[in-house]
């Protein structure tokens, strides 16, 4: 039977609303199930992709480590083919064998034998500046240049040129050499 116009089943009613609120609790817990689980998902993903992006990070850091210290030993190469050469030679053997007491026997010296001081101590300051900036290690710089030998064959010249020009004189080259002695210290 069809109910009339304007007649209302309160109890029709109840029941479908009823149902209609039972399916829209359903499917609402479905849709929370689907969206956590699409959740989950999106979370292992991203938990890979960082995982990924860590180690191409690791991988990027150990070749630029790797470039660097190339980079580093091309330098200290070429510091060595420069030392290796006849003219940086005869300056060091000159150094070396003046055995110098005082600064006014270096000023006695003849012009290119006082060259091949400064050449020798200029070398010695760079290699200290390099060290300071970590460019090259101590370690290395001291199995191939032997800066304390240079220091001490130069001291009197090297303290000579502080007092008359004031200032630190070859500041890099001291701390180099007193950087290599506390590296004997503590091995």
């Amino acid at each position: 039977m069809i109910p009339a116009l304007g007649v209302f089943n309160f109890g029709e009613a109840d029941t479908v609303v009823t149902f209609v609120s039972s399916v829209a609790i359903i499917l609402g817990a479905l849709f929370v199930v689907i969206e956590l689980r699409d959740n989950k998902r999106m979370v292992a993903a991203a938990t890979e992709q960082a995982k990924a992006a860590t180690q191409q990070a690791k991988a990027s850091t150990d070749q630029m480590r790797q470039t660097n210290e190339i980079a580093d030993m091309d330098m200290i190469m070429r510091l060595y083919e420069f030392a290796n050469t006849r003219d940086f030679q005869t300056s060091w053997l000159t150094v070396l064998n003046s055995n110098l007491e005082s600064y006014e026997e270096f000023e006695s010296l003849k012009k290119d034998e006082q060259v091949a001081f400064f050449q020798v101590a200029s070398l010695f300051e760079s290699l200290g500046v390099l060290a300071k900036k970590e460019i090259v290690s101590l370690s290395t710089v001291e199995d191939m240049f032997l800066p304390e030998v240079a220091w001490n064959s130069m001291k009197p010249f090297l303290e000579g040129i502080a007092k008359r020009y004031g200032g630190d004189g070859y500041s890099y080259f001291e701390k180099l050499k007193d950087d290599v002695a506390r590296l004997h210290q503590t091995a």
